[in-house]
């Protein structure tokens, strides 16, 4: 039975195939004008390079390459591609930078984040001892979340940092 006819149906964003079907290049050039993402069990270059040139739009990506597109933890859904941020079903609208302080939290929510890191990460300078810079932008993300959601919280690390805390 082949997909091809239910995809011609509807309207999706993107399509995902497995290289593993047998007929996964056939799929893709018969759908070509649909975003398509290739998904491999394998992060071998040659395979990537084999579909490739055999017409598929985009080399194909393992699973962990779509994973760093969106950052979910709980309720929380930071998707960084289109930089939305989510709690449930609420819109969170957030600056560029409290978005980049965001995310960098979420991507390794419980994990303690020091001045320096999220320094050197969200202004791109090195830290030279002055927290300040880190900690506004805190208060504001701080305040931000919670005109939104109570649960989803950033902790202080007194003397070290920052990390969130995202409820299950």
């Amino acid at each position: 039975m082949s997909a091809a006819p239910y995809i011609e149906s509807i309207t999706p964003y993107v399509i995902c195939v497995g290289t593993t079907l047998e007929d996964s290049t056939a799929i893709a050039r018969a759908i070509d004008r649909r975003a398509i993402v290739m998904i491999a069990p394998d992060t071998k270059a040659a395979r990537r390079l084999l579909v490739a040139e055999d017409g598929v739009p985009d080399s194909p990506a393992g699973v962990e390459d779509l994973e760093t597109r969106v950052i979910e933890r709980g309720c929380l859904r930071v998707d960084l591609v289109s930089r939305q941020v989510t709690w449930g079903d609420v819109d969170i609208a957030l600056s560029a930078r409290e978005f980049d302080l965001l995310a960098t939290l979420a991507g390794e929510a419980g994990r303690v984040w020091s001045f320096e890191e999220l320094t050197s990460r969200i202004w791109k300078t090195r830290y030279r001892g002055d927290a300040d810079p880190v900690v506004s932008a805190v208060k504001r993300l701080r305040r931000r979340l919670a005109s939104v959601v109570d649960e989803l919280r950033v902790v202080s690390v007194r003397g070290i940092g920052f990390r969130l805390v995202v409820p299950d």
